[in-house]
């Protein structure tokens, strides 16, 4: 006697047709969209309610008129130490193209100091 198996569709599918059966469903970005509206406009109300000589400072030109911000990025080349791998290709022995140039004399490129 011999019994063939049909073939059945698992649990997950089971789940899935489930959820399709009940169709769409909204999510909580609605109650996030409502609280952030509801902030914002007891921000704004808030914020007309301060007489405008006594609203407080908020950036740095109103903080520090005429205040010039030092650069961020500086673009010097760092010094590299001599026990220190090469920055550009990463050996402890240069293989640099810009090595093999040779360096101008001391007196071309001016005193260190």
């Amino acid at each position: 006697m011999t019994t063939t198996l049909t073939p059945r569709a698992g649990k997950i599918d089971d789940i899935e047709r489930r959820d399709d059966e009940r169709g769409f469903e909204r999510d909580e970005t609605d109650s996030l969209h409502r609280l952030g509206t509801l902030l914002l406009t007891m921000a704004e109300r808030d914020d007309a309610r301060i007489p405008a000589g006594r609203r407080a400072r908020r950036t740095l030109a109103e903080m520090a008129p005429g205040y010039v911000r030092p650069p961020l990025l500086t673009f010097n080349v760092p010094v590299r130490a001599a026990d220190d791998a090469c920055g550009l290709c990463g050996f402890w022995t240069c293989r640099c193209p810009a090595a093999a140039i040779p360096a101008p004399p001391p007196s071309l490129t001016g005193t260190v100091r």
